[in-house]
């Protein structure tokens, strides 16, 4: 290839990328004036979600196209992945601390006593099979971690097991990783959600303090929850060791109020075993469907395996008793921290459930509360236990909110590392959870925590079924049949929540879906990527053109001295779909010329 045939084809696709830029920029005026139309989930259409769908295809494409042709010239190089260096300085007391605060988390406040009063019976049922599943789990977390540090690998827990087990380009490693990252999300966005009804309902009509007074408290209250989600994550390394003491203070007050509050439950009278006995439909189908629904309460004692780097390698704690000192090995911190977690926060579950089930305030607006464990407290204990249950509630979301998004950082970040999306995520993975969890808000609780369990019950499936990679080694109990209970179980649960929010499920699997072809796209060559580029958007712009789409929503643009009104945004909008089209298709031809030319050449014919 000639240097003036270089020249050319390099001038052309400078006009392309400023072509895309001022698409780009079209496509970012029209999201930000219709952002609220456009991301209102509640009412939408057929023909509102295909506008969606075309915008969010334009303003990625758009973007790619613009970045392209810089992209291009840039030196490519491979990073290695970022496994973090370990820093042992937690003991058993700390660990257990961050795995039960992670379990008890600000759900309960509400998830329980609902479904306690809704299910009776089989709530305090679905409770104690999730309990004996998450037991089984955190063995089968064990065995495999054992197994991969004896053959002398340091493999982080959860999806990576899977990723150890099939490799990077399984596609059991992609659904378990990208599940994990959507479902924490879920989970954060959920407890900033019942975080701001405590703020903005709970108690502003609460009468615990009014006036100035009311208000000074709830910016002190957010004032404190931001300052801890800053420290933990910023400046996490630089303040581990407070941070943990903190945290293990923070657990045992709050495991110590919910525990004084069940009493008080149980002593309040009257109590009542009707509701145990009124249940009326299918206990085994309805069991199952319930238990995928509580599963949000009984993942977070994976959160130990997260944090097995900081586990000290041996600790020594002195027993007055038997006047001597009990040598703890750090193997044994994990096995038996992930197990007492379970025992303790399953416990704490359903003793609580029952204590709901026999109280007989039902009728008295616990049923329509914001947070329901609040009212229950006030009825059992008066102000003050409705005072605790609020304190206890603050800790649980702080001991919730920040382990959840930090660990959808990881997963996204983990993502980046592995080279399955651009390396870039490691660096900026917590602003994409960030901003993913913003958008999840919209969504609403039932939607979060339906979203949470599906998304969670999938990935431990993967998780647990990887030891079957090392069934020969680790036997057949430990390798095969925990395994495969386990497995089996999650997968079942998961499956069931279909029938509660089948819309949900339905979404989960698209967001799965999409994430693997963005990372199929990822990998493309570019010349490849450009002609998939143009045929997607002649697609959309097919559809569009067919089906039709909902403009009638639509906010009248000001562009300078231009009112561009919803009609004319809509022609200005296929037309922008086509023009994309055809520079995709454009890229897609100077691509396949260079890359037979050879890029190394064309650089060196410029340079």
């Amino acid at each position: 290839m000639d240097r003036k045939s270089i020249r050319k084809i390099y001038f052309a696709r400078i006009v392309i990328t400023l072509s895309s830029l001022i698409i780009l920029a079209f496509i970012l005026a029209f999201g930000i004036v219709n952002f609220t139309y456009l991301f209102n989930f509640q009412y939408i259409t057929a023909r509102k979600a295909v506008l969606l769908i075309s915008f969010i295809t334009a303003l990625i494409l758009s973007i790619y196209l613009t970045l392209s042709f810089p992209l291009s010239l840039r030196v490519r190089f491979s990073r290695p992945r970022i496994t973090g260096k370990p820093r042992p300085v937690y003991g058993f007391f700390i660990i257990l601390s961050i795995g039960i605060g992670s379990t008890l988390g600000s759900p309960l406040f509400i998830l329980i006593p609902e479904n306690a009063l809704q299910y009776g019976i089989v709530s305090t049922i679905s409770l104690i099979v999730a309990a004996i599943t998450s037991l089984i789990m955190a063995r089968v977390y064990n065995d495999i971690y054992i197994f991969h540090k004896k053959n002398g690998k340091d493999i982080v827990g959860g999806p990576a097991f899977v990723r150890e087990a099939y490799g990077v380009s399984s596609v059991r490693y992609f659904i378990s990783r990208t599940s994990m990252w959507v479902a924490n999300s879920a989970l954060a966005a959920y407890c900033v959600i019942i975080f701001f009804d405590l703020l903005l309902i709970v108690l502003p009509t609460s009468h615990i303090v009014s006036g100035t007074f009311s208000t000074a408290l709830i910016y002190v209250i957010l004032g404190l929850f931001i300052a801890w989600f800053i420290i933990n994550a910023f400046f996490e390394e630089k303040y581990m060791v407070l941070i943990g003491k903190v945290q293990l203070v923070m657990m045992l007050a709050m495991a110590l109020i919910l525990i004084i509050e069940e009493a008080l439950v149980f002593h309040s009278a009257p109590l009542s075993t009707d509701l145990f006995f009124s249940f009326r439909g299918n206990i085994l189908e309805d069991t199952l469907i319930n238990t995928g629904y509580l599963f949000i309460l009984f993942f977070g004692f994976q959160e130990i395996m997260a944090f097995q780097r900081s586990v000290e390698n041996k600790v020594e704690y002195y027993i007055p008793v038997i006047k001597k000192k009990l040598r703890i090995e750090k193997d044994s911190i994990i096995r038996w921290t992930m197990i007492v977690t379970v025992i303790v926060s399953s416990s704490i579950n359903i003793i609580y459930s029952i204590a709901v089930m026999m109280t007989q305030h039902r009728g008295e607006g616990i049923e329509t509360a914001s947070i329901p464990a609040f009212r229950i407290a006030g009825y059992a204990g008066g102000q003050y236990a409705y005072i605790f249950m609020i304190i206890a509630f603050i800790i649980a979301t702080l001991t919730t909110f920040v382990p959840a998004f930090l660990a959808a950082s990881r997963h996204l970040k983990s993502l980046g590392e592995d080279r399955i999306f651009p390396v870039s995520i490691t660096r900026y993975s917590w602003i994409f959870t960030l901003i993913f969890i913003i958008i999840l808000v919209e969504t609403g609780e039932n939607f979060l925590l339906s979203i949470t369990d599906f998304m969670v019950l999938i990935s431990l499936a993967f998780i647990n079924l990887s030891a079957l990679r090392y069934r020969k080694d680790l036997g057949k109990v430990d390798g095969t049949l925990r395994p495969v209970i386990v497995g089996a179980l999650t997968f079942t649960f998961g499956a069931f929540n279909y029938f509660i929010d089948p819309d949900v499920v339905l979404f989960s699997i698209l967001v799965i879906a999409t994430s693997y072809l963005i990372h199929n796209i990822i990998n493309m060559e570019a010349a490849a990527k450009k002609l998939y580029s143009s045929t997607i958007l002649l697609m959309v712009f097919l559809t569009s053109i067919f089906i039709g789409i909902n403009y009638s929503g639509l906010k009248t643009m000001n562009a300078f001295f231009l009112n561009i009104s919803p009609h004319l945004q809509e022609f200005l909008f296929l037309t922008v779909l086509i023009i994309l089209s055809g520079i995709a298709l454009l890229e897609f031809l100077l691509e396949l010329i260079l890359t037979r030319g050879g890029y190394e050449e064309a650089i060196r014919s410029l340079t």
